[in-house]
């Protein structure tokens, strides 16, 4: 064998090897699954008294493609859409907002090909109405329309932010963060609304949340966040790939591998769940009508120039 052979095997060998490593490599494999308890959930969600909400509603910010294995390692390289999604719980109160999205500069910036701007001034409509504004963690992609807001100074109290989030918003974002003062230290599993239960997981940033749901009908839903960017992130369960997860969004991997094998054990104990991904757009849309959640199909005019 020639001397540029042995070599041409030996790139290909250490290209193969990276691939796996960066793209492929869904461990550690010991890690432990993170306990979530149905029932302890369901008491919470009842804890607070009053109307639980009624529905779920999301609107698509922007989209784009992206490899699939970066969101979920050992899928492949095949192209999946990755969506920004805001969603809002229907409540007597004017509605509840989960993860508003991002402004159309910081969408740009991020690589998002299409941006919606109706849905991004409904969205602020939304908020303008809501009681309360969560999050699910402080990345830009789930907090920029908030701290963008027009009006950010009427909205500001109806966030839920813990002095972790707060941390992660001030290090991130500009001088709109420093309006923020009110924040809110919450126990691992808290009730925050009727039917809307806080779940601590950090992992994907230090102070990550999920969302548990119990609609007035008894449907139950978790936002999983970015934790569980794509649906199949739970189902195998698997995490980001390492070139996202240790390079270009630093999280903390094997905790996401708990949580993501306790909400794979939670679903088969209750199929019924619905676990929601926070980018998964082809899975989001495709799914809708049977996971009973609904795109938002009202249309707000753009604003003429003045």
């Amino acid at each position: 064998m020639s001397r540029f052979s042995k070599g041409l095997i030996a790139v290909l060998l250490v290209l193969a090897l990276a691939y796996y490593w960066l793209l492929v490599n869904a461990g550690p494999a010991n890690v432990p699954a993170r306990k979530f308890d149905l029932a302890e959930l369901r008491k919470a969600a009842d804890a607070i008294p009053g109307q639980k909400p009624t529905a779920i509603t999301f609107a698509a910010i922007a989209t784009r493609y992206v490899p699939g294995a970066a969101l979920a390692a050992g899928t492949g390289l095949r192209q999946v859409t990755s969506g920004v999604f805001a969603w809002r719980l229907t409540t007597p109160g004017g509605g509840i907002v989960i993860d508003p999205g991002l402004s159309r500069a910081d969408a740009l910036t991020m690589g998002f090909k299409h941006y919606d701007d109706n849905a991004r001034r409904l969205v602020e409509r939304w908020m303008d109405e809501s009681e309360m504004i969560l999050f699910t963690h402080a990345h830009i992609d789930h907090v920029g329309a908030f701290l963008d807001h027009q009006r950010f100074e009427d909205i500001v109290d109806k966030a839920v932010i813990t002095p972790g989030m707060l941390g992660n918003i001030n290090s991130l974002w500009r001088e709109n963060a420093r309006l923020i003062s009110e924040t809110r230290e919450l126990k691992p599993v808290e009730a925050i609304a009727p039917g809307v239960v806080a779940i601590q997981t950090p992992g994907h940033t230090p102070a990550s949340e999920m969302f548990y749901v119990r609609l007035a009908s008894g449907r139950e839903y978790i936002f999983g966040g970015d934790t569980v960017s794509l649906s199949v992130n739970a189902e195998v369960p698997t995490p980001r790939s390492r070139l996202l997860a240790d390079w270009m969004v630093p999280e903390d991997r094997p905790a996401v591998i708990g949580w993501l094998k306790g909400l794979k054990a939670l679903k088969e104990r209750d199929k019924d769940l619905v676990i929601l991904p926070s980018h998964d757009a082809d899975w989001t849309i495709v799914n809708a009508q049977l996971n009973g959640i609904a795109p938002a199909r009202e249309l707000i005019p753009a604003r003429k120039a003045d």
